[in-house]
């Protein structure tokens, strides 16, 4: 394969996997713990650096999520002391701690490619020339095989923990009655979410892992209920963006990270605006037709209940009065009479039916 084609299959792989993770955050509402721990890792990641100077050594991976859940532990702590807002707890760690991984990279790892710019943009163009070799073999990328190792953990713990997850996540009430543990279920697959992001965070970088996290599920939330479809349309989200965001910046020859995290952005806005049910456009004509609704309604009742029958004293605006008047008329609901306005047997059904 070529060196663009392994950048594009890391990527999707990073995508897919960041997007599984993130679902299982926003719909127990932790969305921006992701944030958190993309940055929180760093300290732990660096400090396992420092001691032992090997790229390849899985302690790295192992401190980084250990460093993500001092993070989340740390922000539990804050939270139940009730003296701040949950999201003030979160922005206090995430920010104490990513400051500390930035003094230890600048003071100790000035001369290593752990520097600031990595950490930030990530290094996804790069990513297919370091390869992993056993026995003389040539197994590919070395960030690809991460990854997919990753993926294939994610969706293990996803299908082997479903129905747990569920009744913890939407009823940790009912869970802790059945004695599934959800605070011991919520801590490993936040570590299972640490893993994924110090996995993923040589290669995309702090930015888009916290793009991939919560554009495709927030995506996705806006077109389904369902836990399981949510995970499928993420997972869909997230793969379209990564290619498109991937060829976005073969057009423009600039690093993918960003045209990544862009795309995913856009393809969030795009359902966004055009989801079925919950979309912005969909909401707002429901909107309109409900007011228009109620406009109805009221014109009805004050005909019923008025024997002057003057419009002029509902506080409607002109434009719609006029509107609603019109439609009720062609709808059969209103029958002119001379200059005055009638019920017909129609719009007594309707009223009936409303009060």
């Amino acid at each position: 394969m070529s060196i663009e084609l392994w950048t594009l299959a890391i990527a999707t792989v990073t995508s897919i996997t960041c997007a599984l993770c993130g679902s299982l955050l926003l719909v127990n509402r932790k969305s921006m713990v992701s944030e958190g721990l993309s940055h929180a890792v760093l300290p732990g990641l660096v400090l396992a650096f420092v001691f032992i100077r090997d790229y390849n050594s899985p302690i790295l991976i192992f401190a980084a999520a250990v460093s993500g859940m001092v993070m989340v532990w740390l922000t539990q702590l804050i939270e139940r002391s009730r003296l701040v807002d949950d999201d003030a707890a979160l922005g206090i760690v995430f920010a104490g701690m990513f400051s500390v991984g930035i003094l230890i990279v600048s003071a100790k790892l000035r001369n290593t490619h752990f520097h600031a710019d990595c950490i930030i943009d990530g290094n996804l163009a790069l990513a297919p020339l370091d390869r992993l070799i056993v026995g003389g073999m040539d197994l590919g990328p070395r960030s690809c095989v991460v990854m997919c190792v990753m993926l294939a953990l994610v969706v293990a713990f996803i299908v082997l923990a479903y129905k747990e997850l569920k009744i913890s996540i939407f009823d940790p009430i009912l869970a802790e009655r059945f004695r599934l543990r959800p605070a011991l279920l919520q801590f490993a697959w936040l570590g299972l979410v640490s893993m994924t992001t110090v996995a993923a965070f040589d290669v995309a970088g702090s930015i888009l892992i916290v793009a991939l996290m919560i554009a495709p599920p927030a995506a996705a939330y806006l077109l389904t209920d369902r836990l399981g479809r949510l995970l499928v349309i993420a997972g869909i989200v997230a793969t379209v963006s990564s290619i498109g965001g991937f060829y976005l910046a073969m057009n423009m020859d600039v690093s993918p990270t960003g045209p990544i995290a862009s795309f995913s952005g856009v393809m969030f806005l795009i359902i966004f605006a055009f989801a079925p049910r919950r979309g912005f456009i969909a909401t707002r004509l429901r909107r309109i037709r409900q007011r228009s609704q109620t406009i109805e309604l009221l014109i009805l009742e004050f005909i019923a209940h008025d024997a002057q029958r003057d419009l002029s004293g509902l506080k409607v605006p002109q434009s719609s009065l006029t509107r609603c008047l019109k439609r009720l008329i062609q709808t059969g609901f209103l029958r002119e009479t001379g200059s005055d306005l009638e019920l017909t047997q129609k719009a007594h059904d309707r009223l009936q039916q409303a009060f």
